[in-house]
C-alpha cells in the first residue's frame, strides 16, 4: 500500500518504509516483467510475487481454468471454455492459467 507521494520527486512511500517511482510501477502494471508463451494443455503458475495481468490470444484460444489473485477477485460470470479469438485480451490479476486449446501470451507484472 502507498502510503503518501513525494512532491515533484516521482516517487512514492510505501507503508514499509520503501520508497518507489511512479514510472516504475506503471511499467510493472503494463507488463514490464515479460510474458510467458502459453502454448500447451499444462497449468502454468506466475512466479512468486508476480501475476498474468493480461493474457493476448494469439492463436484461437479457451481457458480450461484459471485462479486470480485475490481469490475473491472473480465477480460474475466466468469465460472457462468460451472461444477467445485471434487478437483478444483480457486484464486481469491471473495466478494459475490452463489452457484447453490455442496459445497466449500471459503478459507478467505485479
Amino acid at each position: 500500500m502507498i502510503e503518501k507521494m513525494i512532491t515533484k520527486s516521482g516517487r512514492m512511500l510505501k507503508e514499509n518504509g520503501e520508497y518507489v517511482n511512479i514510472a516504475d510501477l506503471a511499467g510493472e502494471s503494463l507488463g514490464m516483467k515479460g510474458f510467458e508463451f502459453i502454448s500447451d494443455t499444462e497449468e502454468h503458475v506466475a512466479p512468486e510475487g508476480m501475476v498474468y495481468i493480461a493474457l493476448q490470444v494469439v492463436n484461437d484460444a479457451a481457458i480450461a481454468s484459471y485462479e486470480t489473485e485475490p481469490a475473491e477477485l472473480i465477480v460474475g460470470n466466468t469465460f472457462t471454455g468460451e472461444l477467445l479469438p485471434t487478437g483478444d485480451v483480457t486484464y486481469g490479476r491471473f495466478k494459475k492459467i490452463t489452457l484447453s486449446r490455442g496459445k497466449i501470451k500471459a503478459y507478467l507484472g505485479v
